[in-house]
């Protein structure tokens, strides 16, 4: 599944779940996001290159040099505004009478179901 209205909006749902939980939470290691998403670290190398290749975020090496930390680029942050401005709209009447507190609920579930189905192939 992907979120496609032009070719710099072509990006795959865990691209948008990266690029989400950067801007969410600012740089964070391979390990960092793994640990969220409840994944094995070598599951976020792909989805972090295409977004790398793609220039939505940066990969920098930490303290330790085996330490990687993503952050997003400028380019990142641009396309996060462009969706979020496309899909606020529909989202807000979606989520009419739901909490914050609920909506954020329901966003980590459905980001940790996702990858779930990713590792079962």
């Amino acid at each position: 599944m992907t979120f496609s209205n032009s070719k710099e909006r072509d990006i795959s749902v865990t691209q948008w779940a990266l690029i989400r939980y950067l801007k969410d939470n600012g740089p964070a290691t391979f390990s960092d996001v793994a640990d969220y998403w409840q994944v094995e670290k070598p599951a976020i190398t792909p989805i972090a290159q295409k977004l790398a290749a793609r220039e939505m975020i940066s990969i920098l090496s930490g303290a330790d040099k085996r330490q990687k930390i993503m952050c997003l680029s400028e380019k990142g942050e641009a396309l996060h505004k462009t969706i979020m401005e496309a899909t606020d709209p529909f989202l807000e009447e979606l989520m009419e009478g739901i909490s914050q507190e609920e909506r954020d609920a329901a966003a980590t579930v459905l980001e940790k179901l996702i990858m779930n189905l990713k590792r079962r192939g």
